[in-house]
Formats: C-alpha cells, structure tokens, sequence
C-alpha cells in the first residue's frame, strides 16, 4: 500500500512537471505576441516551476529510498525541507526581480498591450492551473506530503496570477477610449508589481516552516500530546520521571523519550519493547515515518 502511495505521489510530480512546461511555453510565446510584462512574468513563473518540480521528484526518489546510505546514517528526510527553503528563495528572488523591473516600467511611462490575445492566455491559464490545483489538493487530502503542498501551493499562487491578469485585461478593455485611457499603458506594469508583492508571501509561508524544521524546533503540542499521553501512563505506572523530545523533519518526525527510573523498579527487556511498539503505533498515525529512540536510567544527569 505504501509503495502504491509513493508510486501515485511521483505521478503526481510528473504530470505537474509536464503540465509546467506547456504552461511556461504558452505564457512566454502569448506575452511576446502581447507585449505584455505581466504574461511573460507569468510564463516564467511556470518555466521556474518547472525546474523546481523536477528537483520535488528527484528529492521525493531520495527521501523514498530504503537502501541504507553510510553518508546520512540518520536518513534523508531533511532532504524535503532543504528543498523546499531552496524553491522558496528562489521564488521570492523571482518576485523580487519582476517587482524591480515593473517599477522600472512604470517610471519608464508605462507599456502598450495587445488585449485579445492576453485575455485569451488569462482565460485558458485560469482554468487550466485551478484544475491542477485541485488534482494535487485531491491526492494529498491528508497533508502528508509536504512536496505536494509545496507544489500545491505553487500552482495555486499560479492560478490566482493568472486570474489577476484577466481581471486586469478587462479592466483595460473598459478603460480604452474613455477619459481614463491615459492610466492604460500602467496597467500591465502595475499588475506585475502587485502580484509580485502579494505572490512573495506563498513561498515566503514555505520558507518559514522548513526553516523550523532545519533548526530542529520542537513540534506543535497537537502533534506531541498522543506520544505524551503514552509516556505519562509509563512514568505512572513506574513511579517515574521522563523528558520528551520530538521534532519534525519532512514526513519523518523524530521522537527520544528518556525515563528516569528509581533503582528499585526493574524493567525487562520484554517491558522496554512493549514500550516501544505502542509508541511507534501511536506515532505512525501522526506522520508517515518515525524515528524512535527510547532511553531508561537512574541517574538524573541522564535524563
């Protein structure tokens, strides 16, 4: 079953992948028969996406991999929030750079747009990156893949792109020939600026939470609070103190539990991995892959 799943998600990648690549040869080629900045930021948009997909598969291929590594003794989960920082800064350079260069324009006087083939582009775009939206949002109902709602995420920051720019292309549609026609030719620019400054906030979201995970934060009490409420039993029933430890990296969260034990009780081997099985239950309907180690002493300096 977990290998259909792993199967399904590389799928998804791919037809993301390629779903990317005609949306960035379809909004480069209209942006130059439309003269239009905003398209042609929208097609780099995808082009960009692109790349970024293909890293999302090369990673998820990685992260998937059971063979054993002697390079990264602990896994390759990090790998996934590594990337997804990485896709992050390199969108936010991106809007950065549009945000630069419409500032630019509109200084420069503005730029003259060829409306009906851009509304055409926008109409087309809209509908088709909503549709691959939503395929993702579908196949990753239960959050567990933090690639797929990075690239969710992209694709949704794509399509809400896509449909400012048809807002924008009927507003100067309206506005042509009347007494405001002379705010047209800033129209385009303008739209560039504004998505870019609003669009910097989807990876900006991104690159906050992997960034929590590569500093190794500890987890949200709603994910800690099942493998507390385990331990809490243990120590009782123990008469002993613990100290927990979970942190999340990609799918993978990592869990050390040390109990310090008086010197009167004794435990078994048999009690140890009693313990450990029902925690690793417990954890694996948190997240898809768990790390577990579980420590026992009678020496406070241990705990």
């Amino acid at each position: 079953m977990k290998k259909i799943k792993e199967m399904k998600e590389r799928s998804i990648l791919l037809v993301s992948i390629w779903v990317a690549v005609g949306f960035s040869v379809f909004g480069v080629s209209f942006g130059i028969i439309s003269k239009s900045s905003m398209i042609t930021f929208d097609g780099i948009y995808s082009l960009l996406s692109v790349g970024l997909s293909y890293l999302s598969l090369v990673t998820l291929q990685q992260v998937e991999s059971i063979k054993e590594d002697r390079r990264f003794p602990f896994g390759k989960a990090h790998f996934e929030p590594i990337l997804i920082l990485f896709k992050s800064v390199a969108l936010i350079g991106m809007c950065l750079v549009s945000a630069a260069n419409a500032l630019s324009d509109i200084y420069s006087g503005g730029r003259e747009v060829s409306t009906t083939p851009a509304i055409v582009y926008a109409t087309i775009s809209t509908i088709g990156t909503l549709i691959i939206t939503q395929l993702i949002a579908i196949n990753n109902a239960d959050g567990k893949s933090a690639l797929l709602k990075a690239e969710r995420n992209e694709w949704l920051g794509d399509a809400m792109l896509s449909f400012l720019v048809l807002v924008g292309f009927i507003v100067i549609v309206l506005l042509d020939g009347t007494n405001y026609a002379r705010f047209v030719p800033y129209i385009d620019p303008a739209m560039v600026l504004l998505a870019s400054s609003f669009f910097i906030f989807i990876p900006l979201r991104s690159l906050i939470a992997s960034g929590r995970e590569m500093l190794y934060l500890g987890v949200d009490e709603d994910l800690q609070a099942p493998v507390d409420l385990i331990a809490k039993s243990v120590a009782k029933k123990y008469n002993a103190e613990y100290k927990l430890r979970m942190t999340l990296s990609g799918r993978e969260v990592s869990i050390e539990l040390n109990f310090l034990v008086p010197p009167s009780v004794s435990l078994s081997v048999e009690d140890m991995d009693e313990l450990r099985r029902d925690l690793y239950v417990t954890a694996s309907q948190l997240t898809e892959r768990c790390w577990l180690n579980i420590g026992y002493t009678s020496k406070g300096s241990w705990l």
